[in-house]
C-alpha cells in the first residue's frame, strides 16, 4: 500500500472513531457540567439557610428570608396570611413573593427540603425550620458553562496530527499513530474526571486499531462503497430504528447505573441492580420484593400462554371443520377481542368485575351464587387479570393455528383414515407436528407480550390487593412515578426484564429447533 493510500485509510478510520469519541466526550461534559452546577447551587442555598437560622444574612446572589407561621385572616377565616421578617420589622408577603408562600406551605406539609427549581433556570431552593419561623433561600438564575469548542478542536487537531505522522512513517507506526491519535481524544474527559467516557474512548481506540490490523475496516469500507445504493434505500429505516429503538434502549441501560433525586443524577454503579435483586431487605413474601414479583410474573405468563394456546387451537380446530356453516361470521366475531385496543378491553373488564352491580357478580347472582369481592384477595384479583388477558390473547393463537391448519395437505388425513388411524392418532401424528413450527414463534412472541402486559394489570386490578398482583413492568412503573421518581431503579428493573426475556427467547428457540430436528 502506498503512503497516500495508507494516509487516506488512517484518516478515514480516525474520522469515524472521532465521531464516536466526540459524542462520548460531549455527553460526559454535559453530565459533569450539570452535576457541578447543581452541586454549586444547592450548596449556596443550603449555606444561606444556615446563616439565616444563625441570625445572619443570606450569601450574595441568594435571596433569603425568615417567614412567620401562617395565621388565619380576620375577614376570611379559611384564608391564611404569612409575614416576612425584614430589618425594619415584619410585613405581609407581597403577590410577587408567592413562591415563598408556596415553599413554606410545602415545608409545613412535607418538612425541610433542598432541591433545584424545575423551571430550567438553574435556581436552587432550600427551606428549613428556624426558631418559631421558617428559613428560606433561593439562588439567582444561572447558566451552565459553554461547550468547550476550542478544546475539542485542539484535541481533534492533535489526534489528526498523530494519526497522520504514523501513516507517513508506515509499518507498525501507522497502527500506533492511529491508537495514539484516537486515545488523545480522551484527554479532556480525563481532565473532567469522567472516567467512564475516558474508558469508552480508550476502548474505541483499541478496537479501531485491532480492526485496522485485521483489515476489517478496509473490508467494511469496501462493502459500504459497493452496496451504497442499497444502503441509501435502507438508511431512512435505519435512522428511524436508531432513534425509536436503539437510542432509547441504550439510554435506558445507562440510566440504570444512576440514581435520580431532587432533579439530579448521581452515578451509583450496580447499586440499583443490587437493591432490586436483594429484595430491598424485604421478606420473600412481601409484595414489594423483586423475587415475589418475579414469581407472580412467571405464573401470570404461564397461565395466560397455556390458556391462549389451548383455547386458540381448540377454536381453530372447530373453525377448520368442513361441516361448520357460517365460519366467516364466527371468525370475525372471535377475532374482535384482539382487534379492540387492549386498554379499552381492560377498562371494560375492570367495570365488569367491580362491586355488587358488576356484570360478573350479576351473573353469579342470577345463578343463585353469592357475589365475589374480586380485588380483595390475591387469588380472585389474579384470576380477574388472567380472565381479561385470556380474552385478549386467544384470538392471536387462533389465527396462527388456523393458518397452519389450512396448510396441512388433506391427503395426509385421507391416507391415515384408510390405514385405520383414530381421530386422536390423526391429531397427534399429523396435526400437532404441522402446528408446532407455527406455534413455536407465536408462543415465544405471546410470552413476551404477556410478560410485559402493563395495561391489564394496571387497569384491571391495579396491583390490588396491596400490590400483590403487580408484575415486573408495573413495578418498574411504580419506581418511576410513585416512589419518589426513582428513574434509575425503574431503568435497572427494565434492563433486568430485558435480560430475562432475552434468555427465555434464546432457550425457547433452542427447544423448538431441537424438537423440529427430532421430528
Amino acid at each position: 500500500m502506498s503512503t497516500a493510500d495508507l494516509l487516506r485509510r488512517q484518516l478515514r478510520d480516525f474520522a469515524a472513531a472521532a465521531v464516536i469519541a466526540v459524542l462520548f466526550a460531549s455527553c460526559a461534559f454535559v453530565a459533569g457540567r450539570n452535576s457541578d452546577l447543581a452541586e454549586h447551587q444547592l450548596g449556596l442555598a443550603s449555606r444561606s439557610v444556615d446563616q439565616l437560622i444563625a441570625g445572619g444574612e443570606a450569601l450574595p446572589t441568594v435571596t433569603g428570608a425568615l417567614v412567620a407561621p401562617a395565621t388565619p385572616s380576620v375577614a376570611h377565616p379559611y384564608l391564611r396570611h404569612r409575614q416576612l421578617r425584614t430589618p425594619s420589622g415584619w410585613r405581609d408577603l407581597q403577590p410577587s413573593e408567592k413562591w415563598m408562600y408556596d415553599a413554606v406551605t410545602r415545608f409545613d406539609r412535607e418538612g425541610a427540603f433542598t432541591e433545584l427549581v424545575p423551571d430550567g433556570t438553574g435556581r436552587a431552593i432550600a427551606v428549613r425550620a428556624a426558631e418559631e419561623t421558617t428559613a428560606i433561600a433561593i439562588t439567582s438564575p444561572t447558566t451552565p458553562a459553554p461547550y468547550p469548542f476550542l478544546v475539542m478542536i485542539g484535541v481533534l487537531g492533535l489526534g489528526l496530527a498523530l494519526t497522520a505522522a504514523g501513516s507517513l512513517v508506515g509499518g507498525r507506526a501507522a497502527n500506533l499513530g492511529a491508537l495514539a491519535g484516537i486515545a488523545a481524544l480522551a484527554v479532556p474527559t480525563a481532565l473532567w474526571h469522567a472516567w467512564i467516557a475516558t474508558t469508552a474512548i480508550a476502548l474505541v481506540a483499541a478496537g479501531v486499531t485491532l480492526a485496522q490490523h485485521a483489515r476489517l475496516t478496509d473490508r467494511l469500507s469496501d462493502g459500504l462503497v459497493r452496496h451504497r445504493t442499497a444502503l441509501g434505500f435502507l438508511m431512512p429505516a435505519m435512522i428511524a430504528m436508531f432513534v425509536l429503538v436503539a437510542a432509547p434502549f441504550l439510554i435506558g441501560i445507562v440510566l440504570g447505573f444512576y440514581d435520580h433525586s431532587h432533579n439530579t443524577w448521581t452515578f451509583v454503579g450496580l447499586a440499583n441492580f443490587g437493591e432490586i435483586l436483594s429484595g430491598g431487605g424485604k421478606q420473600l413474601d412481601d409484595p414489594l420484593n423483586f423475587w415475589f414479583i418475579l414469581g407472580v410474573t412467571v405464573l401470570w405468563t404461564l397461565a395466560n400462554v397455556i390458556l391462549h394456546v389451548t383455547i386458540g387451537v381448540a377454536l381453530a380446530l372447530v373453525l377448520s371443520r368442513t361441516w361448520l356453516r357460517g365460519k366467516g361470521i364466527f371468525r370475525m366475531l372471535l377475532i374482535l377481542p384482539w382487534a379492540i385496543p387492549n386498554y379499552i378491553t381492560a377498562l371494560m373488564w375492570h367495570g365488569m368485575f367491580q362491586g355488587e352491580y358488576g356484570a360478573m357478580n350479576s351473573i353469579l347472582h342470577h345463578a343463585g351464587l353469592s357475589g365475589v369481592s374480586w380485588f380483595s384477595s390475591w387469588a380472585t384479583a389474579f384470576s380477574a387479570n388472567v380472565i381479561t388477558n385470556t380474552w385478549l390473547g386467544f384470538p392471536f393463537m387462533m389465527v396462527v393455528a388456523l393458518g397452519a391448519l389450512e396448510s396441512i395437505p388433506k391427503e395426509l388425513y385421507e391416507a391415515a383414515s384408510v390405514d385405520g388411524a383414530s381421530a386422536w392418532q390423526r391429531f397427534r401424528h399429523i396435526t400437532l407436528p404441522h402446528l408446532r413450527p407455527a406455534l413455536g414463534p407465536a408462543v415465544a412472541l405471546g410470552s413476551i407480550w404477556t410478560f410485559n402486559m402493563f395495561n391489564v394489570i394496571y387497569l384491571v386490578s391495579g396491583g390490588a390487593p396491596g400490590g400483590s398482583t403487580n408484575i415486573l413492568v408495573t413495578d418498574a412503573f411504580h419506581w418511576a412515578f410513585e416512589r419518589g421518581e426513582r428513574y434509575g431503579m425503574a431503568a435497572a428493573e427494565a434492563t433486568i426484564i430485558f435480560l430475562i426475556l432475552l434468555l427465555w427467547t434464546v432457550f425457547g428457540n433452542r427447544v423448538v429447533k431441537s424438537k423440529d430436528a427430532d421430528a
